[in-house]
């Protein structure tokens, strides 16, 4: 059997040893501290007219929304009774 320091055998009939907290720093505390974090860029938040405005823009290209599509007029082709 080949000698491993970090593998012991401890009887079931014992209580286990507390393990040591670690010293490192956390992955966010290590990035500040190393220059490799970098700050989020900020994002433009629309206005609600902007967002409508585009909104209205959209409906332009895509054609007249004015008209309604009912489900039922697809119904009758599905039906094979």
């Amino acid at each position: 059997m080949t000698y491993n320091p970090s593998l012991r055998i401890v009887p079931r009939d014992q209580t286990a040893d507390v393990l040591p907290t670690q010293k490192e720093p956390s992955i966010l505390t290590w990035l500040e501290g190393t220059g490799r974090l970098k700050p989020r860029e900020e994002v433009a938040v629309a206005d609600d007219e902007e967002e409508e405005e585009e909104s209205e823009e959209i409906d332009d290209l895509m054609g007249d929304s004015g008209k309604g599509f009912d489900d039922d007029d697809d119904l009758s082709l599905g039906d094979d009774d």
